[in-house]
């Protein structure tokens, strides 16, 4: 038993990043001083870390927030020179990929104060239709996009949502996002949440990727300026422009939008080094609603509901930062049972609890970040001498932290009778499927070989493991798209184990029966990575679990198993088969932008992404792509011209790279950052502002 107990000691960093902020400096390069941060290049000479073909919009398109007569859609533009000038940028929706069956059209004027980026949300639609969309500016096309409409009325009867979480750059390669895009019946991607890592540490040490996908900047992130890097780095990714364009996404945040281990007033992943906690939470939440294609409701809220007709309503949480207490890591503290202790606030949980009890939708199905059902792990440290309620205490920042608010949802389901709970989650880097329940066991303790308080399970008389009696829901949780599992924390062989053993009987000697810790426990893989796709129908909910490596880019999927929850049921039982794909199989959006009717001068191999803020005060930061590898020299201009202490020159390999310029040691004025290399040569005129 001994075997697939010890991993517990490493438990507890799955589903965290542990914050370390890089070290910086560089005496070499000087303006009075000057931060100099990049990313961890590969040795290549080229790579096309921009897509060229894609200029201006290297970012791709999005949409997001479908409602049955309107969508967000998205872009970001990127000119030539960044001076803060405001850019029209014309936009078309149609129902031809070709864009010649305009519906909707328009245009919206985009700055460096949004950091270039396009939001619109396009009205006067038709519900349960598949639309195409496009943006022009600077006399150049984006790619075309592809979106759909919720639909509407009661003869709803096929629904098809890829469910997707915790996406780490360095990690891996988004190999599931590629096979999401490659999909033509998807009414949506649901995101749960981690959709960017604050963090520059990967979660895994020693793996070979991460000298393949170096983040940028390569720090942890903290302010405006390099959360919108970080955003800027992820959407660049071939398999992440792919997916976004393919199809709408609706998105909930979760702790590493942030920093690790979120609450409303702080986070475990957030230094008194670091600055305020209010002005980073403030910083990161503009940068996600700029960067992603999220209706903003009032006051930069996620929690939202959205329906599908009379088959679906989908309700979307923020169990994270809206109202969550802080995290008691401590599963014997009297404070951790307060009955007024919450991860959803007063306002949302009467929010929620008024969306489930009016709905008249098959299917209630709610979005949210953290495992909502138990999950009995406190009998895996016997063996490495930690206490029952100590590895219990392990995993808090799930709502097993906030046990009187999840007995109270529990409750209300049962009270008010709510049929047909589907609840998705994140966060947890595994794939596991619950029959929900309040208490699927009972908990005594014993002594086993001379161990003394050994939990033993037994079933309780309010559910029923075989015939899934006493469930109020079901959950299913979603693997990661790259972030490090069990496996890749404390190894395969032990991870494997534990897949193993977690919801069957425990059984230390032969004659001794523990019980099973987890009998409403009815899939688990700890290893793999991937999606699941979420296929609903009037009659059943369906989760398929697709899986691919992360190591090589576009590894083919592989279907891992399935499971249904017939209606009325709340019960989960094996598919036989993958759910089929629907009827309608969509044309997919174009893989390249329509042709230009102009040409386009292009800064060959090295494209300027973000200045900020111009005018600056005592620092501007930088941010570039590189395209061609070679020598790159930097050098500080005044306004005749004329060099300004010393250049830096050095060789950079393709990649991203940002820097952190400390001016303030320079008179106010107007000045140019000249940067020269294979790729081409910027002159970046900026502003040093008085009095700062």
């Amino acid at each position: 038993m001994k075997t697939h107990i010890l991993l517990l000691c490493c438990f507890y960093v799955l589903g965290t990043v542990a914050p370390l902020r890089a070290q910086e400096g560089n005496p070499d390069f000087e303006y009075g001083s000057v931060l100099y941060r990049n990313s961890r290049p590969s040795d290549l000479d080229e790579v096309d870390v921009l897509q060229e073909r894609l200029k201006p919009f290297y970012h791709g398109v999005a949409s997001g927030d479908p409602l049955d007569d309107r969508v967000i859609i998205w872009t970001r533009v990127t000119p030539e020179t960044l001076n803060g000038e405001s850019i029209d940028v014309e936009w078309v929706v149609a129902t031809d990929a070709a864009l010649k069956q305009v519906v909707r059209s328009g245009t919206f004027a985009t700055s460096a104060e949004r950091d270039y980026t396009v939001k619109v949300d396009v009205t006067g639609l038709a519900p349960g239709t598949t639309y195409y969309y496009g943006f022009t500016a600077l006399e150049a096309h984006s790619l075309t996009g592809r979106t759909k409409t919720t639909p509407a009325g009661s003869a709803v009867n096929h629904l098809r949502f890829g469910v997707v979480s915790c996406s780490n750059y360095q990690a891996g390669y988004f190999n599931a996002y590629g096979h999401l895009a490659d999909r033509n019946d998807l009414d949506a991607i649901l995101h749960l949440g981690d959709y960017i890592y604050e963090s520059a540490n990967p979660g895994v040490d020693g793996d070979s990727i991460i000298n393949e996908r170096p983040v940028d900047p390569a720090i942890e992130v903290v302010t405006l300026f390099e959360y919108r890097a970080r955003y800027s780095t992820y959407r660049l990714d071939p398999q992440s422009l792919r997916v976004h364009q393919q199809h709408p996404l609706i998105t909930v945040w979760d702790d590493h939008e942030y920093a690790n281990n979120s609450y409303r007033d702080g986070a475990h992943g957030h230094q008194p080094n670091e600055g305020s906690w209010q002005a980073r939470k403030a910083a990161a939440k503009q940068a996600y609603f700029e960067w992603l294609p999220i209706r903003d409701p009032g006051g930069k809220r996620i929690y939202r509901s959205i329906r599908y007709g009379n088959l679906v309503d989908l309700i979307m949480l923020d169990t994270r930062i809206e109202a969550r207490d802080q995290q008691i890591y401590n599963s014997v503290s009297p404070a951790l049972y307060a009955s007024d202790r919450t991860l959803l606030g007063p306002p949302q949980k009467a929010w929620l609890k008024e969306q489930l009890r009016q709905s008249t939708a098959r299917w209630k199905i709610i979005g949210q970040q953290v495992m909502f059902s138990p999950f009995n792990i406190g009998w895996a440290g016997v063996a490495m001498d930690r206490s029952y309620n100590d590895t219990e205490s392990l995993f808090l920042d799930t709502w097993a932290g906030y046990p009187a608010e999840r007995a109270e949802m529990i409750d209300f389901l049962a009270s008010e009778k709510i049929a047909d709970v589907v609840i998705l989650t994140g966060s947890f880097h595994a794939s596991v499927a619950y029959e929900v329940t309040k208490s699927p066991v009972d908990i005594s303790f014993t002594s086993v070989m001379g161990y003394d308080s050994i939990p033993r399970y037994r079933p309780n008389d309010g559910y029923d493991a075989a015939s899934g009696e006493g469930a109020v829901a079901v959950e299913f949780l979603t693997p990661s798209i790259t972030s490090a599992n069990f496996d890749e924390t404390i190894g395969r062989a032990e991870a494997a184990q534990l897949s193993a053993q977690i919801n069957r009987p425990l059984v230390p000697v032969p004659g001794v029966d523990l019980g099973n810790p987890n009998p409403h426990m009815k899939y688990v893989d700890l290893m793999s990575h991937g999606y699941f796709l979420l296929d609903v129908t009037p009659e059943r909910v369906q989760a398929d679990y697709y899986y691919s490596d992360i190591l090589r880019e576009g590894d083919p999927e592989h279907f891992d198993a399935g499971l249904v929850d017939d209606r009325g049921t709340h019960r989960l039982q094996p598919a036989t088969a993958p759910a089929a794909r629907k009827q309608r199989q969509d044309a997919p959006a174009p893989a390249d932008p329509p042709q230009l009717s102009t040409a386009v001068g292009s800064v060959g191999g090295l494209r300027l992404l973000s200045v900020y803020p111009n005018p600056a005060g005592a620092h501007l930061y930088v941010q570039y792509g590189l395209t061609r590898g070679g020598e790159m020299r930097l050098q500080l201009l005044d306004a005749a011209g004329r060099a300004i202490g010393r250049p830096r020159t050095e060789r950079q390999s393709p990649g991203l790279y940002t820097f952190d310029l400390s001016v303030g040691n320079i008179p106010a004025g107007t000045y140019f950052l000249e940067i020269t290399g294979p790729g081409g040569r910027i002159v970046q005129p900026f502003v040093r502002r008085a009095g700062q």
